[in-house]
């Protein structure tokens, strides 16, 4: 009964730190922040934002998990395509894209652990011609809250446009996740931002 009272609170939760979550790695580690203070200002003002895209789920395209997410974690199949738009940055042929990601994790309501996938990113430029296609290793490997889907929004682009990029997301569902402890929840829709720093 406390679960499914709490919910909306924890997606609230999840929200907010979703965003403050999903920055630079120096930035994700507060015991090490406040022990080399330093060293993790200089690492936050070394990267250099390359690219900065808004990104969701497509209508009838949600984030999907097999089996259903419960309140218990369990091995879940996790696959999503997000679509990029509003691109700006440095390189002006990348306006559009694609972005297709899948993995597996232990999955649950709250949160995941031991994730593992793997990404690419098929980019358009401003009329729309593709300009190349980029490969994403996702590299966060837990989360907590309602969007396990988020654990492959973090990663580096290994191949193509971006190499070597570095990529930090962060999405907040626009469909009800309130009934996953009850009745178990199949899909998901977000929206959000999705950034390339080197």
């Amino acid at each position: 009964m406390n679960s499914i009272l709490s919910a909306p609170r924890t997606s609230r939760t999840w929200t907010a730190t979703v965003a403050s979550l999903l920055t630079a790695a120096a930035l994700t580690a507060p015991a090490t922040a406040s022990a080399t203070p330093n060293t993790t200002t200089v690492a936050a003002n070394s990267s250099r934002l390359a690219l900065s895209c808004k990104a969701a789920t497509r209508t009838g395209h949600p984030i999907g998990f097999s089996p259903a997410l419960t309140l218990q974690q369990h091995p879940t199949r996790i696959t999503a395509t997000l679509h990029l738009t509003g691109c700006s940055g440095a390189n002006q042929q990348l306006r559009s894209a694609t972005f297709t990601i899948q993995g597996t994790a232990q999955a649950g309501c709250s949160g995941t652990s031991g994730v593992h996938g793997s990404g690419s990113i098929t980019w358009y430029d401003a009329d729309g011609h593709r300009t190349g296609t980029s490969t994403i290793h996702p590299t966060r490997r837990s989360t907590t809250g309602y969007n396990p889907g988020n654990a492959l929004l973090e990663g580096t682009v290994t191949s193509g446009p971006l190499n070597g990029s570095r990529i930090t997301g962060s999405a907040t569902p626009t469909s009800d996740v309130s009934g996953c402890a009850v009745t178990g929840l199949r899909t998901l829709s977000a929206a959000g931002t999705l950034k390339f720093q080197r």
